[in-house]
């Protein structure tokens, strides 16, 4: 059966699926590789090792699945990232991820040397220390030889891409969105805002369309992996791009939610929203964009607060436990800002809180606190779009948390919407990309007709009663970090000072 190969390189490893034409996954296979945290808001992993578990997988799925079946290979992963690579497409020094915050006073800088509004109106996005661009001025001030040798700049996806073509130096709209550093209304590199921080432009790597699939598989590559060499490789998408074309219809104000590592809720829109607390980066056409609220730590918070918190409980027990407990956790509330947070506060200078409980609370107030804590986060990133014009008249929930009946239920009781559960919800990133490597190689008209083959599995609908009792917790909840931000800012500072 005719397939195509995708490989999602996620937080915690890669992932290596096939789906067929009508988007039913035929096999699975994951390989695993660490994440690094040397100091204090560090967060780094190894190209190469990343490279190695891509081979890995790709070996171990097709034990189960033909090779010459596969009609196109088709790479995406995480965002925000910044790895360096050499004119050969070496990497020089390890992948700063998404959740890496070394780059504050870099993100400081840049507003000393632009006004927010300013690098908004071109970018789309915030002056974020989680994007691209402060992590290159890191890289020009802390590692100058390093930063000397590059000849490209790119996310794990590019570099996969890369060692599997032999195409080196390039990206795809959607990731070179959340550099940061991009005009989004030109579709080019923001070249003067470039020049402001210091960055060469030789160092920006060339633009290329998701689905272009011109590449060809290298022969080193299909020899290591298995594979027949010459196969299509699509260029793919960053993983936000490819969780929404696994999720939504190609309808402007179309909405999905993903419960992952971080998590966010996205929009589909015609033009960028200017409001500073969202971020916007392109679709993967290349015409629409995908309007985002991102919650640093989604289930990173959850599985830190299990083994941390509750002795390394399973989800299904702590989902007994909360399931035991009213709405609002008896005023039990848990801020899940472990990584400092996004939207809507954008800052590095956050911890992680729980707090309201007494002598008359126990363990399942907590664990429903922790539930309620990071969909009340993602509630607050739908109501921002819903301000902006962004309504949509259901919710499609993915990634790990969509397993959750109770995070289900929360959701349609929070945002007062049907929530829908994707079919494969784990998968649906993967789908994404499947989807847009088959526009590339002729499959699909258009993202449009891919859309048509997004299943769902489950519908949750508001409870009146829960909704009203979610309703008046928001409305304490939302002011929690702006009334603590002091405190907040001053931890921060100890933390950093006790390096």
């Amino acid at each position: 059966m005719a397939y195509i190969l995708t490989l999602d390189a996620g937080t915690t490893g890669i992932k290596c699926a096939a789906f067929t034409r009508v988007g039913r996954m035929l096999d699975s296979a994951v390989a695993a590789y660490p994440t690094r945290f040397p100091e204090l808001g560090w967060a780094q992993q190894r190209p190469a090792e990343q490279l190695e578990a891509a081979v890995r997988a790709i070996r171990e799925a097709l034990e189960r699945l033909p090779a010459g079946g596969c009609e196109a290979l088709v790479f995406t992963g995480t965002m925000n990232g910044c790895i360096s690579i050499d004119a050969d497409g070496n990497a020089l020094y390890d992948n700063m991820i998404h959740s890496d915050l070394r780059a504050a006073p870099e993100t400081e800088a840049i507003g000393r040397l632009i006004p927010l509004e300013d690098y908004y109106a071109v970018t789309g996005n915030h002056i974020d220390v989680h994007s691209g661009l402060p992590k290159y001025m890191w890289l020009k001030a802390h590692e100058p030889d390093v930063y000397r040798r590059t000849a490209a700049f790119v996310n794990i996806k590019d570099y996969l891409y890369g060692r599997a073509t032999g195409r080196i130096g390039g990206t795809d709209l959607t990731d070179a969105s959340l550099c940061n550093c991009l005009d989004l209304r030109s579709a080019d590199w923001a070249w003067d805002i470039l020049a402001e921080c210091g960055i060469g432009k030789e160092k920006m790597p060339r633009l290329r369309p998701s689905c272009d699939v011109s590449g060809r598989l290298c022969a080193e590559f299909a020899a290591a992996a298995g594979l027949p060499e010459g196969l299509p490789v699509a260029v793919g998408a960053g993983d936000g791009a490819c969780a929404a074309h696994g999720a939504r219809r190609q309808t402007v104000g179309d909405t999905y939610m993903n419960i992952g590592s971080s998590a966010w809720v996205s929009a589909m829109s015609d033009k960028p929203v200017t409001d500073t607390r969202l971020f916007n980066y392109f679709d993967s056409d290349a015409k629409h964009y995908n309007v985002c609220g991102t919650v640093q730590s989604g289930a990173a918070a959850f599985d830190w607060a299990a083994n941390n918190l509750f002795g390394g409980a399973d989800p299904e027990t702590l989902e007994a436990w909360a399931g035991e407990v009213s709405p609002g956790a008896g005023g039990v509330f848990f801020l899940p800002t472990l990584m400092g947070e996004r939207t809507p506060w954008w800052t590095a200078e956050a911890s992680g809180t729980l707090i309201g409980f007494t002598l008359s609370h126990d363990r399942r107030h907590a664990a429903r606190a922790v539930y309620e804590g990071i969909m009340q986060s993602l509630h607050m990133c739908g109501a921002i779009l819903r301000e902006n014009g962004l309504a949509s008249d259901h919710i499609t929930l993915i990634g790990g948390g969509a397993r959750s009946a109770l995070w289900a239920q929360m959701a349609a009781d929070m945002f007062g919407l049907p929530v829908r559960v994707h079919k494969t919800p784990r998968e649906a990133t993967s789908l994404g990309a499947a989807l847009t490597a088959g526009v590339g190689i002729g499959w699909y008209q258009d993202f449009a007709e891919a859309a048509s083959y997004i299943r769902i599995q489950r519908e949750y609908q508001p409870d009146p009663a829960a909704r009203e009792a979610c309703r008046r917790h928001y409305e304490l909840y939302r002011t929690l970090y702006p009334r603590m931000r002091d405190t907040y800012e001053a931890i921060y500072r100890y933390q950093t000072e006790q390096k």
